[in-house]
């Protein structure tokens, strides 16, 4: 799998993650389209992300995909972006 893919792949398991918390998402149409769209982005913080949320998707994460995150792990990356490239690598 290149980069490239590895990374859309990642990002599309970050949306699972994201859609399967219902207390998170996106507060509008257009935050829902920058959500969805690979050359938009925006932060787990526009998305409504608190401590409990960051839990959650942790142990959504681990539970799904075998990857064990920790919240300050995916803390240390703002944006969907971020946290899709860094678990690509971080499972590559």
């Amino acid at each position: 799998m290149t980069a490239s893919a590895s990374f859309l792949h990642m990002r599309g398991r970050v949306l699972e993650a994201i859609a399967a918390n219902p207390a998170v998402g996106p507060s509008s149409p257009e935050m829902r389209a920058r959500m969805l769209d690979p050359a938009g982005d925006c932060s787990l913080e526009e998305l409504g992300f608190d401590s409990l949320a960051l839990m959650e998707f942790c142990i959504f994460f681990e539970t799904e995909y075998g990857i064990a995150v920790t919240s300050g792990e995916i803390e240390g990356r703002p944006s969907i972006n971020a946290l899709a490239r860094w678990l690509a690598d971080t499972a590559a």
